[in-house]
């Protein structure tokens, strides 16, 4: 997993840079991430039926593979420097048919491998090990950018080459209960299960809000970059890394409060700090502030994020675990597709206005829903059984 989504980080910074770069539009770069996240929001489902009823380590290096090969041609595209927009976006969109394929696996695998009280803090402990790549993988983009694009485009296909080798090493068997019906019938299923306990569908309504209004900062920091700080690529990925380094001591944070009864309260808290945090630095001219807010949002949105995933793993049943993240998935396939209008606003409106707002609208959409759920969430989660799975 370290290779894999170090490899995802430093293509979050690469990608986006390289889109904006080449075409000077906000636009543009939410065309490019749009590509990516069309696939994955429909197969996303597909990917979760995959999880609960294929060989799941066989499926990896299947899926992992794929998503190898494009990033390889991608590296050879730019050190050509025969590299353009619509080749960004068709590699995106094919890496988008293969990632709803890795990473509702990669989540199902976690009560696969430890005891079932150890889930939890098991979630946590991936969560911290994606929030380390956020602060080490963004700072080496950052780098590399700053040296020669083509290099940021080499590590991102040899760490992904690496993550293919790694996966090998899995137990074998990993195998989920035969199905009872057509692929299409089990992703119904999934989302019968979701719909009917209050609890679960709650859950996924609070993650959406964030992924729609919060997270596309990340794909927006090279404008503010370019257009609002002034500062080099290398200084893009500390950027990056602020924001990794506040989301590590936050999935720490969370780790340690993995049992607390007040877990509903701490997600919401949480969520309403996040744009709050988010929109300071939307308006901060400063690069040392922005910095220093950029670890708040990283804090913030992580713990939001994680408690948000460990409560739905709590709830969930075992036999519906993949299909029911991978529909938790969706929530970030939407992330790309929303980049495509924002970066539209950013164009009309600027990069600050658009995200200030969003930062502040996530605030207030959050501190209501915290009223409409609160019946739900207050209470100690526990699991709900999947009737007749």
């Amino acid at each position: 997993m370290l290779f894999s989504i170090g490899a995802m980080q430093i293509d979050l910074v690469a990608r986006a840079w390289l889109a904006y770069d080449l075409s000077d539009s906000g636009l543009a770069l939410g065309f490019v991430t749009a590509a990516r996240g069309i696939p994955q929001l429909i197969l996303s489902p597909l990917g979760g039926v995959a999880a609960d009823r294929i060989d799941k380590r066989k499926l990896l290096i299947y899926s992992q593979s794929a998503v190898f090969i494009l990033a390889a041609i991608n590296a050879v595209l730019v050190l050509t420097d025969v590299i353009e927009v619509w080749h960004l976006a068709v590699l995106g969109l094919l890496q988008g048919i293969a990632t709803p394929f890795t990473m509702p696996v990669r989540t199902a695998l976690v009560p696969d491998l430890v005891p079932q009280s150890y889930v939890p803090n098991a979630m946590a402990l991936e969560s911290t090990g994606r929030n380390i790549n956020r602060v080490v993988a963004p700072a080496l983009a950052g780098v590399l950018l700053s040296i020669t694009p083509g290099l940021a485009f080499v590590a991102i296909a040899v760490a992904y080459g690496l993550a293919v080798v790694l996966l090998y090493s899995l137990p074998r068997g990993l195998r989920g209960a035969p199905a009872k019906k057509g692929a299409l019938g089990e992703m119904a299923d999934g989302f019968r299960y979701i719909f009917g306990h209050g609890a679960l569908f709650a859950l996924l309504a609070l993650a959406y809000i964030p992924i729609l209004l919060g997270m596309p900062f990340q794909s927006l920091l090279p404008i503010f970059q370019q257009d609002v700080l002034d500062i080099s690529e290398s200084q893009l990925g500390f950027m990056y890394t602020s924001v990794g380094l506040g989301a590590i001591v936050g999935s720490v944070v969370v780790a340690y409060l993995s049992n607390s009864p007040h877990m509903g309260r701490l997600q919401m808290s949480s969520g309403v700090l996040f744009g709050i945090f988010l929109a300071l630095f939307a308006f901060s001219d400063s690069y040392s502030l922005s910095m220093l807010l950029l670890a708040f949002v990283g804090f913030f949105s992580t713990g939001y994020l994680t408690l948000n995933r460990m409560m739905v793993a709590i709830y969930a049943d075992r036999a519906v675990f993949g299909r029911v993240m991978a529909i938790y998935g969706m929530t970030w396939s939407l992330m790309p597709i929303v980049l495509l209008p924002m970066g539209a606003l950013v164009d009309a409106f600027g990069v600050q206005a658009v995200v200030g707002f969003s930062g502040l609208a996530l605030a207030a959409i959050i501190a209501i829903a915290a009223i409409t759920f609160s019946g739900y969430l207050l209470s100690p989660p526990r699991a709900v059984p999947a009737h007749g799975d």
